[in-house]
């Protein structure tokens, strides 16, 4: 039953096809059917295909973190599928598939298919990239992907050269320490362009900044979660913390040089691409410091940026002039941009806190200097844009669809409520924490206590 989850977006892709002009009005149904399925699947279990038994055969494993993660990326496509507009040209045929493959991403148990979901999810995320004819930047992203995906078949292969398995809990359990560096080096380089650690992540300007509100939408908010969730699995459930000491060490990096970038840009969705790299760069290194008050902290933060980025990235390449005609959307676009700085209220203010707490418990200091100094940065230019695009030139301002305002509003209320009452997305972010710690957990479920 769990391999429904990517048979039914993958199969109803194929089917639609013909049709690909109505498929934009087809895709929140499936989509909604996707979740209505994840809700009827027992947790801690595992659907080995064909038939074979880990650590011998393909296995999909759904336990806390995957079946969270998965709500989690499914209402982000619900969210994005309700706005039909932002689908045209038969994108939705590429959305089903980019669906299927991340819920394989997120389900997969074996690093081999890992790397095939992640293939697929690179050449769908290729052509919404090139929406808007935006050529250049999708092959730019296509060549980096690419190099990206070499790598993470070269750490795949290390894997099976260092343990004789496939299988990420054999992997957890039997891996020699003599090939620990080689894949723990090759499978970072390859998360890392769709986690957008700098200095891989050159290729999101160019294609966030399109002008398409489909592009970074998706890309920057269900891509970016489900790769950081990857990411996550790997190097705490799987490699047992190893090799997270680098990945903190560019995550902080990620996280000031991106805020610097997006400081000195003049144009709103390529100060927004750097900011979502910036964001992405603060989650890995919150995560990176591997204890369990840090890794939900990091979640939580990371499901308050995806609800801000969708509010802020649809916003901002859909609404012409200012925010005089479109007053709904641009209260919309402040409230987003409020809890992205961090203002008391808002939901990110409580998931900043959390990140000061829990770096402060573990002993870390540089990290809370870190987040302050870009905090202060990332107001500096949120703010500029929101007078911007309040008082700025009306001239050709026009109204925008109803259902994206509506939608926007709704998310941007939402905001408020996570900051007044934060336990839905706490619960969320602890359970994902549960989830990826509990290596032993994962270990018995997937091998049967072998």
């Amino acid at each position: 039953m769990t391999a429904l989850l990517i048979a039914i977006p993958l199969i109803s892709a194929f089917i639609f096809v013909p049709f690909k002009e109505k498929s934009k009005y087809i895709l929140p149904f499936i989509v909604l059917a996707n979740i209505i399925l994840l809700f009827n699947l027992p947790l801690d279990t595992v659907e080995f295909m064909g038939g074979w038994k880990a650590p011998f055969g393909i296995v999909l494993v759904l336990d806390s973190a995957s079946f969270y993660t998965l709500l989690v990326v499914n209402i982000i496509f619900l969210l994005i599928s309700l706005m039909p507009q932002i689908t045209d040209k038969g994108l939705s045929i590429i959305l089903l598939i980019l669906l299927a493959s991340t819920n394989g991403l997120i389900l997969t148990g074996d690093i081999f298919n890992s790397f095939v979901f992640m293939e697929i999810t690179a050449a769908a995320a290729y052509i919404i990239a090139s929406s808007k004819k935006n050529y250049y930047g999708a092959y730019k992203y296509l060549i980096v992907g690419s190099i990206a995906g070499g790598f993470y078949l070269l750490g795949a292969i290390y894997s099976y050269l260092g343990t004789g398995s496939l299988n990420f809990a054999d992997i957890s359990l039997n891996m020699k320490e003599s090939f620990l560096p080689y894949v723990a080096l090759m499978l970072f380089i390859g998360l890392a362009v769709e986690s957008k650690i700098l200095p891989l992540a050159g290729w999101v300007p160019d294609v966030y900044a399109s002008g398409s509100p489909l592009t970074p939408a998706i890309l920057g908010t269900g891509v970016t979660f489900t790769m950081i969730y990857l990411l996550s699995r790997i190097f705490i459930t799987v490699l047992n913390g190893y090799f997270l000491d680098v990945i903190y060490i560019f995550g902080l990096l990620t996280l000031i040089l991106a805020e610097i970038a997006a400081f000195k840009q003049e144009k709103l969705l390529k100060a927004l691409a750097f900011s979502s790299i910036a964001q992405a760069g603060l989650v890995l290194s919150v995560i990176s410091l591997n204890t369990y008050d840090s890794l939900k902290a990091g979640y939580f933060h990371l499901l308050n940026d995806a609800t801000a980025k969708i509010i802020l990235f649809v916003i901002a390449a859909t609404v012409v002039g200012s925010f005089m005609k479109n007053k709904t959307a641009g209260i919309s676009f402040s409230i987003a941009s409020f809890s992205l700085i961090g203002f008391p209220l808002f939901a990110g203010f409580r998931s900043k806190l959390l990140i000061l707490q829990s770096s402060f418990e573990s002993g870390n200091y540089i990290l809370p200097a870190a987040l302050l100094f870009s905090t202060i940065i990332e107001a500096a230019y949120l703010l500029k844009w929101n007078i911007h695009l309040w008082y700025g030139n009306n001239e050709k301002s026009e109204r925008i669809p109803w259902n994206i305002v509506l939608i926007t509003l709704i998310l941007s209320l939402f905001i408020i409520y996570i900051g007044l009452f934060p336990d839905t997305y706490l619960k969320i972010a602890e359970n994902i924490t549960n989830g990826l710690m509990n290596y032993k957990a994962y270990v018995t479920t997937v091998l049967g206590g072998m």
